[in-house]
């Protein structure tokens, strides 16, 4: 199966969910092999684990984005500051605008 529809399968899903990012390949984001997490899953317990710069922060970013704009309460506690700058806008860049463009989701 090509990897793309494998992706697309995978985390394509009826109920509501929101895209966490897009898949990658060779270092490089697939362009429609979306990936979603439903919201129905987040009652659970999770682990963002990573080496240092593989975007978990970026990660708990976009989870809270998403359930703040859905009326979701959340709490994070975060004692090495890497979140305190959620509350502010972000910026824009080229490698931030590619990435959007590779996900076709607009960046605001």
């Amino acid at each position: 199966m090509d990897f793309q529809k494998c992706i697309q399968d995978g985390y394509s899903f009826e109920s509501p969910s929101f895209t966490l990012g897009t898949a990658m390949r060779n270092k490089a984001p697939i362009q429609g092999a979306k990936v979603r997490i439903p919201f129905s899953t987040l009652n659970r317990h999770g682990l963002i684990a990573g080496a240092t710069g593989t975007g978990k922060t970026k990660t708990l970013q976009i989870i809270t984005e998403q359930l703040s704009s859905k009326g979701v309460g959340v709490l994070l506690m975060d004692f090495k500051g890497d979140l305190s700058g959620l509350a502010v806008p972000g910026v824009t860049n080229k490698h931030v605008v590619y990435r959007h463009q590779m996900m076709e989701e607009p960046w605001q």
